[in-house]
């Protein structure tokens, strides 16, 4: 399948792609500084890494819920959008905005009142326990500007329109850079935190984030805020096709980043616990900025195939289908190759770090980038494809059923009662991913996945004015 002959599906991708890959290659790149500073701390750099990762782990799954939310609103934004129905979009963002608010006054509300216990779920050795409850109950703060932020930036690639995201994204990642070495190490009047001043930095940088994302939306009149009479209207009906996309997704990812959260509680238990999370913590961070280009790629398909489905193109759907799959395997190809290059010399810029911890993460790079390729096709497949022609339900329970019945056992029983080594065990955690593979690749072959209405003529609405 020669998609890249196809030049208008190309250009579809690479438009929405690009701007995506940059976006999430600025949030890697701002992570794997704040990772790279803690890692710089002349005292106990490998339980702050450790401490951090775990705390992220977290925010990750907040972030993950959240993405949940906003990937639902976007299915239907980018069919409104390809079909001229502009004036849905405010509804759709006004129920987006209320389920969101829900999600981070929960999280919030448990992150800053309660953290000793979010963190036990982990049951963190002792070493780091204190550290990794400090620095949730400041960094808890962040979610609420980086709730609305995402639900934005989210929303606005349903319509189109990446700049204003993008441009939020790197004044952000400035700041925080910035103001994270300010607060950590001292200077300019601020006296040095420690590792805990990251946290303090990431709140202010979100706070920025989030009043360029709303100043540029009102000022540049994107079609997705209006008046809250126009924003809360949105019917019983639509609430009901909302939530009948919505759960399948957020169990999907919930129950996806809750397997994480086993793994790494197993890990914690493996002897030399801190060096196994830090080498895991570095290893992740190099990771997230490589595959940009897979979350790029498979989330431009996504608006690409909703588009499509707002034509109700059958033929083009299809067609567009087996094309992403096939991208999904050249950009995994892509990414695996740049691991292998960021595993030669990424870890030893970690300098306070041990250099076992350095070694290890070395070698979970090599492993990251041998299975490029499987994540690579699952992400598309669900993410790209499945999702985006309303095939939630199946995406959850296959997802979930591979995962927790194959990959989270197995892990168990070779982790904690035969101790293998932490390589041995992240392969077994990729033991789904091949399973998910092969069903999903059946899955999108067929044509069970379209769920919408398609091959019928375009309804005809009034086009808004654009920006």
């Amino acid at each position: 399948m020669c998609f890249w002959k196809d030049k208008v599906f190309m250009k579809k991708v690479l438009l929405l792609s690009v701007p995506i890959a940059i976006q999430n290659l600025i949030t890697s790149i701002l992570n794997i500084f704040d990772q790279l500073m803690v890692g710089w701390l002349p005292t106990n750099a490998d339980n702050c890494l450790s401490a951090v990762l775990l705390s992220n782990q977290i925010v990750f799954i907040f972030q993950i819920i959240l993405f949940a939310a906003s990937n639902t609103a976007i299915i239907f934004i980018a069919q409104y959008t390809e079909s001229n129905n502009y004036k849905k979009i405010p509804p759709t963002m006004g129920f987006l905005l209320i389920v969101g608010g829900i999600i981070c006054s929960i999280c919030t509300l448990l992150c800053t009142a309660f953290p000793s216990l979010v963190i036990s779920i982990f049951s963190p050795s002792v070493e780091y326990k204190a550290l990794a409850t400090e620095f949730l109950s400041v960094v808890g703060f962040s979610f609420i500007p980086m709730a609305f932020s995402v639900m934005l930036n989210f929303s606005m690639r349903g319509i189109r329109r990446m700049k204003l995201g993008l441009f939020s994204n790197v004044v952000a990642v400035v700041c925080n850079v910035i103001l994270n070495y300010l607060f950590m190490f001292g200077g300019l009047g601020i006296p040095a935190m420690g590792f805990i001043g990251a946290a303090y930095g990431t709140i202010l940088s979100r706070i920025i984030e989030f009043i360029i994302m709303i100043v540029g939306v009102i000022v540049l009149k994107y079609p997705l805020l209006a008046s809250p009479k126009k924003m809360f209207c949105f019917t019983k009906k639509f609430v009901k096709k909302y939530f009948k996309m919505f759960f399948p997704i957020l169990c999907n990812e919930i129950f996806w980043v809750l397997s994480g959260t086993v793994y790494l509680y197993v890990y914690d238990k493996l002897p030399d616990s801190e060096v196994v999370l830090a080498a895991m913590n570095i290893a992740q961070s190099v990771d997230k900025i490589v595959s940009v280009a897979m979350i790029g790629v498979g989330s431009a398909v996504g608006v690409v195939i909703g588009n499509t489905i707002g034509e109700h193109n059958g033929e083009k759907l299809r067609d567009y289908s087996k094309k992403s799959w096939w991208f999904s395997v050249a950009v995994g190809i892509f990414v695996g190759l740049l691991t292998f290059v960021g595993a030669f010399f990424v870890p030893s810029f970690f300098t306070e770090v041990s250099p076992l911890a350095r070694h290890t993460s070395k070698i979970l790079l090599f492993l990251f980038g041998i299975t490029a390729v499987l994540r690579s096709i699952s992400f598309m497949a669900v993410v790209g494809i499945l999702r985006s022609g309303g095939d939630t339900t199946f995406c959850m329970l296959m997802e979930t059923l591979l995962i927790w019945l194959v990959s989270v056992p197995l892990v168990f029983l070779f982790g904690l009662v035969f101790k293998w080594n932490i390589y041995a065990l992240y392969a077994l955690t990729n033991v789904s991913e091949l399973l998910k593979c092969i069903v999903f690749t059946y899955r999108v072959k067929g044509d069970k996945w379209i769920k919408f209405k398609v091959d019928k003529s375009v309804p005809e609405t009034q086009p808004a004015k654009q920006n």
